[in-house]
């Protein structure tokens, strides 16, 4: 049996899985790692911003590549994964500082499907949270 063929892997086996790919998401994400992006997004992903804006792949790589944020700090809280057999989504909020001060959080939902005998992102929504009142 080849790769491409093979069952998703169990429930435990699937989080374990996801929470590393969405560790190494936000890292590629601080870095402006589209590159990872290419690797891991199935090629008809969508991603939906907080504006409502939705993207394509290739709209979403491009952004990546065009407008890099540089971040001072970006980490994760509230991660929470939920495994539906072949597909998993995961979500967080992703709290950030870039280098010029401005702070932000962001909350995401990834959902990530198993294609090919490996998880694939196949949807992300990615919303600004409102600025909290000091």
């Amino acid at each position: 049996m080849t790769t491409a063929q093979t069952a998703a892997p169990a429930a435990e086996q699937a989080r374990r899985d996801i929470l590393a790919l969405n560790e190494q998401y936000i890292a590629a994400a601080r870095t402006g790692d589209a590159a990872w992006f290419r690797e891991h997004m199935a090629e008809d992903v969508v991603v939906v911003l907080g504006g409502g804006s939705r993207l394509t792949k290739p709209d979403f790589l491009a952004m990546v590549e065009e407008e890099p944020h540089a971040f001072r700090s970006l980490t994760l809280e509230n991660v929470t994964v939920r495994v539906f057999g072949a597909t998993v989504q995961v979500d967080a909020d992703a709290p950030w500082e870039l280098e010029d001060g401005k702070r932000g959080v962001s909350r995401y939902l990834d959902t990530y499907a198993w294609i090919n005998g490996r998880w694939q992102v196949v949807s992300a929504q990615i919303t600004l949270l409102p600025a909290e009142e000091p």
